[in-house]
């Protein structure tokens, strides 16, 4: 048993004992004085034998009271002449001096009334039983001592789950948890421990999302890398080749500088979002300078950026700089991938609490089971040629949205192309 279940056992037995002593304190200040003496039964016991004792002398006498101890009931008791009582039980002087004197033949017997707490000598003649509440503590003390132990065992059971779940994530078990072991309790303990299961599964989900980030980074790094040394090799054994190889150097800095942009801009993320205070921001306002932008880059491809809203746009509360940065990702992807002559369309509604915006492009769409990975980082699909970007661009639009309390999704279109619906919460 750990600290805890001793400090809970300890402290439940003596708040047991303080109501214990509180309760025979009241019991005693309210119980009347006279309630300590003979109880009316035994005064009236000690009545028949006196006129027992009258009557019919001692051997009736003697001959009820024998009945009465196999009854177990209290005695009164019966002082012979020379002083010993008839059953051998001890009485103070201090009590013989209240007893009924009675005068037989010259003799004194004397009867008291048995007193609370007294009890029948036993049938063998031997040492009297105990007094009454005996039996009674021991057992309210061992009803105490059980009582105490298992609600402590209770109490601190789940708290060693805790403590043992905490050392195992500690030690670096990001499978560990608690709901199995706490079952179906319901208090705030258990909810601690439910509490640490979504903890201990967030961290999982987020240690693993790293492991696989670091996984792509490094793949990502070596393509051009290795392309770079080997443009390097070429240019070393063919001197004639050094100005091609040098663009083919330059072109590869120049994905290693935007990888490594994109790469900070994901990091930099939720950095941001934890640290910046949000700010009401007007979605139309914002769609529309967004859409600017991106006409410059559809004009060159003969794709043209069409905004439409629905009446006044909502407002959300966020960062600006970071949904600026998600919407114009996820467009410029759709003009990436729109063929010359179509139109990207950017819609913007309400519907509920929500602010709903969607991105949709004419170009060949995504295949099914591609429509959650594509905001995967460095996913790219079937559509994708490789030459475009890290295949950063929406998985840092993903992050920029969730870190808003939103959600992100991409379909197919019936006539063909990508469509992305953005949710995000709306002011009132």
């Amino acid at each position: 048993m750990g600290r805890l279940f001793w400090k809970l056992f300890f402290a439940f037995v003596a708040a047991l004992a303080v109501a214990a002593l509180l309760m025979a304190l009241a019991l005693s200040l309210i119980w009347p004085r006279e309630g300590r003496g003979p109880h009316p039964q035994s005064a009236l016991m000690a009545d028949t034998v006196e006129v027992l004792l009258r009557e019919q002398g001692p051997p009736a006498t003697v001959a009820l009271l024998e009945i009465w101890r196999a009854q177990r009931l209290p005695l009164p008791l019966l002082v012979r002449p020379d002083g010993s009582e008839q059953f051998g039980r001890t009485v103070s002087a201090e009590r013989l001096d209240t007893a009924r004197v009675v005068s037989i033949d010259g003799a004194q017997w004397k009867v008291l009334a048995a007193a609370r707490g007294d009890r029948p000598p036993s049938a063998a003649g031997g040492l009297p039983l105990p007094p009454p509440p005996f039996l009674e503590v021991v057992a309210l003390l061992i009803g105490a001592l059980t009582f105490s132990a298992a609600l402590a065992w209770y109490l601190s059971r789940p708290v060693r789950h805790l403590s043992q779940a905490f050392d195992a994530l500690a030690g670096g078990d990001l499978g560990v948890r608690t709901a199995a072991r706490i079952g179906r309790q319901r208090d705030e303990i258990a909810d601690l421990g439910r509490g640490f299961d979504r903890m201990a599964a967030r961290i999982e989900q987020l240690v693993n999302a790293q492991r696989r980030l670091l996984h792509d980074v490094s793949h990502e790094l070596r393509s051009p890398l290795a392309r770079m040394s080997a443009a390097i090799g070429l240019a070393r054994q063919d001197p004639s080749r050094i100005e091609a190889m040098l663009e083919r150097v330059e072109r590869e800095t120049a994905r290693l500088d935007t990888l490594v942009g994109e790469l900070l801009g994901l990091a930099r993320l939720e950095h941001d979002a934890a640290r910046t205070l949000p700010q009401p921001v007007a979605l139309d306002a914002l769609l529309h300078d967004v859409a600017g932008d991106a006409r410059f880059e559809a004009a060159a491809r003969d794709v043209e950026v069409v905004l439409s809203t629905d009446g006044a746009g909502p407002v959300v509360k966020g960062q600006g700089e970071l949904l600026r940065r998600a919407f114009d990702n996820v467009l410029r992807n759709a003009v990436k991938y729109a063929p010359a002559g179509s139109v990207v369309h950017i819609a913007l509604g309400r519907a509920g609490g929500s602010a709903c915006v969607s991105i949709s492009d004419g170009g060949c769409g995504v295949a099914d089971g591609e429509l959650e990975r594509i905001f995967d980082p460095f996913f790219r699909g079937a559509r994708s040629d490789g030459s475009h970007g890290a295949g950063l661009g929406l998985s840092i639009a993903r992050r920029a949205v969730e870190a808003h309390g939103g959600d992100i999704r991409a379909s197919n279109t019936e006539g063909g192309g990508l469509r992305v619906d953005i949710r995000l919460p709306a002011e009132d």
